[in-house]
């Protein structure tokens, strides 16, 4: 039996289609709750006010749970429970106050998070628990676990072993059925009033077993932590709360089944939630035993972790006002530095701007707020250079001060362009969106293309001309899919293209054939894969594009007897099929419009060779752990000033490549799994590589600059996970 587990939606995933459907009915009961308690505060003995906002809540609680949103659902139920005490004036005099102040909180949190969640996706229940707790205290109730309110993001697979020995069925069973019983037990003691941490300890134990023999499957992560947390209850770390006793409770359950049913995993149980709950208690240890530090490791966990989880919501409308007012400020504040001349300021040939600096710091302000905190460190560090610019420092070194203006153009274009993509995409950008962004309008391109060649072979009669013409559009198309590194996508019609290539040099291709309908269906999946995520980029559409790869996968089966040596035919006008395919130009040739005045490819020559000296340096020195690590860090940092030098002098080609090393350190960086072998020696190349194409970019002579190396580069950076 496999130990994988078929894909299923994330637990903490939403119905974001119904959200944005009741969102307005949402925000307008809200307003009504929000009238009914501002009516009651200003006169206490009329009840209707409350009875009508009641009743909204009602609505509001039951909306929230069909959506699923269960932790605002929580701040809901509390709201609900807080009006009817009030209307039963079961809320004493001096508490009454403090409860309509805490509804007053909750309604104005709620817009906030579900905001928030419509951007995120994900039913976090950041910024609830105070609000949530704050009511049940104002009402006497005993305060909800904090556990419940945590949400960490988690790369896929996390924390589940890779390929691992399967035990048999039986085993687990048997080992279930003798685990079942002192486990009960342990937990049982192990949450009593006066619990031992001997017992703690048998839980531990157990829980210890479990884990060896589900690795590989999901229920691994749920004992891995569940050892880390009996490991922070027996060393006082962790206090058991109600939150705490569900979990070993659900351990219970998890043995149960497994006793019945072996490695299979129960379809009822809320694996993500535990997890969740668990990292919780793991997050806030103040000091990290054995396991503890194991936990922190694979999963992530560092001293900032709580707090980002707890960061108060910021609701979008202030978060548009922040994104605005820096992009317009830093447009501004450009224009002044170029009318400025800051190269002549170099030289002490230009007045200083004497409030540029207080418009630097507007602008960073501006971008904390919006959590844009990368880029608001590198507008400092622009501010700062600027300054030493009028003050005169280089005036004795010009080739440094210019370099210096280089940097501080470079801080300000990439701030530029991700603030620009922040409003295009209504001040958020998902992860997913972030990576398709650059490939929307060959998606688009794509999308057409493949529409014309439906329709072409549709026609009746196909000619020799039309094959031919779908065959270079297809081939086209593949080659651009393969360029942005679709691999997947561009397989697809590299199929389609060498089924149809070759059966039209046979002359086999005829209407209504097998063949031809595996073709058809295989070009009309992947249009509609393509199609849906330009409409949702976040959205998984994977199975579309699945089933276009099993269509594709039959034309295998009617491959056509290979073709004779094709007669060389006369050359044909380009139709409008191939746009997509590239002009048969010499691969070394400078790609368009990157010839560069000398002044400025003089500038970033100068400041590539500091970073190509910087990383020649840091590179042996971090292969020697090869780990995600400060040193690793200081490389991407360096890829990341590459990156927006580049794009400052007008280096695209380069500063793409810069922009796909910087993501794939993102990447690695983020994950949680060993790092990939392959990354030092694909480091060792770009590294080696880049003297040349800095030196021969822009147009300046010094050779030919090989576009080949950096499509190859950029191909294997994007690959790698």
């Amino acid at each position: 039996m496999s130990r994988q587990l078929a894909a299923r939606p994330e637990a903490g995933s939403i119905d974001v289609i119904g959200l944005r459907s009741l969102l307005r009915p949402l925000l307008a009961s809200l307003d009504q709750v929000e009238a009914g308690l501002i009516a009651y505060s200003r006169e206490t003995a009329c009840r209707q006010p409350l009875l009508e906002s009641l009743w909204a809540v009602h609505h509001i609680t039951a909306a929230l749970g069909t959506l699923r949103l269960h932790k605002a659902e929580m701040l809901a139920l509390e709201m609900e429970r807080g009006f009817l005490r009030l209307l039963r004036e079961q809320v004493v005099a001096e508490r009454r106050n403090l409860t309509m102040g805490g509804l007053m909180r909750a309604i104005k949190t709620l817009p906030a998070y579900l905001d928030h969640v419509q951007r995120s996706r994900i039913d976090t229940g950041r910024g609830l628990e105070p609000c949530v707790n704050n009511l049940r205290r104002w009402e006497g109730e005993r305060v909800r676990p904090p556990a419940l309110f945590f949400y960490l993001q988690l790369p896929a697979g996390c924390g589940i072993s890779g390929a691992a020995p399967e035990p048999a069925a039986e085993t687990i069973r048997r080992s279930a059925d003798v685990l079942l019983a002192p486990y009960l037990q342990g937990a049982k003691s192990a949450l009593g009033a006066a619990p031992s941490v001997e017992n703690v300890r048998t839980v531990a134990r157990i829980a210890h077993k479990m884990h060896g023999l589900f690795r590989g499957t999901e229920q691994e992560r749920f004992w891995l932590l569940l050892v880390g947390l009996c490991e922070a209850i027996a060393a006082g770390l962790v206090e058991p709360d109600e939150c705490v006793a569900q979990l070993f409770k659900a351990g219970a359950f998890m043995i149960k089944y497994a006793r019945e049913h072996g490695s299979v995993a129960d379809p009822a149980m809320d694996y993500h939630s535990y997890l969740q709950q668990m990292l919780y208690y793991m997050a806030s240890c103040k000091a990290r035993p054995l396991y503890v530090g194991h936990i922190w490791q694979v999963f992530g966990i560092d001293g900032n972790t709580l707090h980002d989880a707890e960061r108060g919501l910021i609701h979008n409308d202030a978060l548009i006002a922040a994104l605005e007012g820096a992009h317009s400020l830093l447009n501004a504040l450009v224009d002044r530095l170029q009318a400025a001349d800051l190269l002549a300021a170099v030289e002490g040939g230009s007045t200083p701007l004497p409030d540029a600096a207080t418009v630097f710091e507007e602008i960073r302000l501006r971008l904390i707020a919006a959590e844009e905190i990368d880029h608001a460190e590198d507008i400092q560090a622009a501010r700062d250079m600027l300054q030493q610019v009028f003050s005169g420092r280089f005036s004795q070194d010009v080739r440094r001060g210019k370099q210096v203006v280089m940097s501080i153009a470079g801080a300000m274009v990439e701030t530029e362009i991700a603030l620009s993509n922040r409003l295009r995409h209504n001040g958020f950008i998902p992860p997913a969106v972030q990576a398709f962004d650059h490939l929307e309008g060959l998606v688009a391109a794509t999308c057409n293309q493949l529409n014309q060649i439906q329709g072409q072979l549709q026609q009746q009669p196909r000619d020799e001309q039309s094959l031919d013409d779908c065959c270079a559009a297809l081939a086209g198309i593949r080659e651009a899919l393969s360029f942005a590194c679709l691999a997947r996508e561009a397989a697809v019609v590299s199929s389609c293209h060498d089924w149809l290539r070759n059966a039209s040099r046979s002359g086999e291709v005829a209407s209504d054939t097998p063949a031809l309908q595996a073709l058809a269906d295989a070009l009309v999946w992947l249009t509609l894969y393509l199609e849906s995520r330009l409409l949702d980029p976040v959205e998984d559409f994977s199975t579309l594009l699945l089933t276009a790869e099993q269509h594709a996968a039959r034309l295998a089966a009617f491959a056509p007897a290979a073709p004779q040596a094709a007669v060389p035919r006369p050359a044909v006008p380009r139709s409008d099929l191939q746009p997509l395919q590239q002009e048969e130009e010499p691969e070394a040739a400078a790609p368009a419009g990157e010839n560069i005045p000398q002044e400025f490819r003089q500038v970033f020559l100068e400041e590539s060779a500091q970073i190509i000296d910087r990383l020649q340096a840091l590179l042996p020195e971090w292969e020697r752990g090869a780990a995600r690590d400060e040193q690793l860090r200081e490389i991407r940092r360096h890829f990341h000033t590459f990156k927006g030098n580049g794009n400052a002098v007008g280096l695209y080609t380069l500063a793409e490549l810069g922009r796909d090393v910087q993501d794939m350190l993102d990447r690695v960086l983020e994950s949680q799994g060993p790092v990939n072998t392959e990354l030092p020696a694909l480091l060792r190349e770009l590294v080696a590589a880049l003297p040349e194409l800095v030196a021969t970019s822009g147009g300046g002579g010094g050779g030919d600059f090989n576009l080949t190396t950096v499509r190859s580069l950029r191909s294997r950076c994007a690959g790698l996970r």
